[in-house]
């Protein structure tokens, strides 16, 4: 049994014996294929930058993209040189959630941050070292001295929107907070996002002179904020000419509520009567005003034309005479046959 076991362990260490040279050069070939692929910049390299030494066998490498500046600070070892691969441990992460840190007994900041060019301080022994951050997008367009700062705003959940202002107009880049996955981005000429989504963001007069953004906000009293652009820097111009959007047709006045006024006669439907139930007694005639010394009102009929018809007036009372007189005829009647 003892010369079995024996044996097996002579045959493990043989195999790894012959195993390892493969694995270290598998290994090799991992590092200097990441090594290639960092080299080129493949923009599918999520963790790809601009690598500088800032010493104490650290590297800082850049970023610069629509997730914001951010520096991720690895350990490379002292031997470092530039073109070295650089796809070691990482130290610590700095952006726009954490722009201050230390590692290794080096200060960092990330200062100008809101700027297209920031800023990469480190900071050894109270003496501070500068090292440019790659532009924004917009820098790199336009150049950095001619777009404006970036404004972030919190929108629901962990998503967050980045506001700028270049010579074409105001952006919004979406950036998912949390993953740092950047999303739509709005403009001037695509201001809005698609309708029905589950945000509610768009760029409100895009082409006017002071743009402002306006995002839903559930969960809060008001359901929607707005927030304006940041102002392009001192003499720089646009390059489209500023046009504000049309107004929105304002409602039709609401009449002041007041006396209701009579329907007319001949407003009346065909074939009911001027007393019909629940109908409003129809005004037949015109009325005189009379306003003091004697004089009519501006816009009242003279009053030789006030036909207030007194014949229906003397029918109605007689009428009532000859009501009256038949009941006391008969009250006479009954009065005599009771005598009888």
């Amino acid at each position: 049994m003892r010369t079995a076991l024996r044996a097996s362990l002579a045959t493990a260490v043989l195999a790894a014996a012959l195993l390892a040279p493969a694995g270290g050069a598998a290994y090799a070939a991992t590092t200097a294929g990441q090594a290639a692929t960092v080299a080129q910049g493949s923009p599918a390299d999520r963790f790809s930058g601009t690598p500088v030494h800032i010493g104490e066998g650290l590297v800082a490498v850049l970023r610069h993209e629509a997730e914001g500046p951010e520096a991720w600070i690895r350990a490379v070892g002292p031997d470092w040189k530039p073109g070295d691969n650089y796809m070691y441990r990482v130290l610590t992460v700095l952006d726009r959630m954490n722009p201050v840190d230390s590692a290794n007994g080096l200060q960092l900041e990330i200062t100008r941050m809101n700027s297209a060019a920031p800023l990469l301080t480190v900071t050894k022994a109270g003496v501070a070292t500068s090292f440019a951050m790659p532009l924004s997008e917009a820098g790199r367009t336009h150049g950095a001295e001619c777009v404006s700062a970036t404004k972030r705003l919190g929108l629901h959940g962990t998503l967050v929107a980045d506001l700028t202002t270049t010579p074409d107009g105001p952006q919004v880049q979406l950036v998912e907070g949390v993953t740092k996955e950047p999303s739509t981005k709005l403009t001037r000429t695509g201001p809005a996002l698609v309708k029905g989504g589950r945000t509610v963001a768009r760029i409100v007069n895009p082409s006017a002179a002071r743009p402002s953004f306006e995002y839903e906000t559930p969960g809060q009293a008001d359901p929607f904020g707005t927030a304006l652009f940041p102002e392009l820097p001192a003499g720089c111009a646009v390059t489209y000419a500023f046009r504000d959007e049309a107004p929105a047709p304002k409602p039709a006045a609401t009449p002041a509520a007041g006396p209701a006024s009579t329907p007319s006669a001949a407003a009346a439907p065909a074939g009911a009567g001027a007393h019909a139930p629940g109908a409003p007694k129809a005004q037949t005639v015109g009325r005189t005003s009379v306003v003091p010394g004697g004089g009519v009102a501006a816009g009242a009929e003279p009053a030789a034309e006030d036909t207030d018809d007194s014949t229906t007036v003397y029918a109605g009372a007689g009428l009532a005479a000859i009501g009256a007189g038949l009941g006391a005829s008969f009250v006479a009647r009954r009065r005599a046959r009771t005598r009888r």
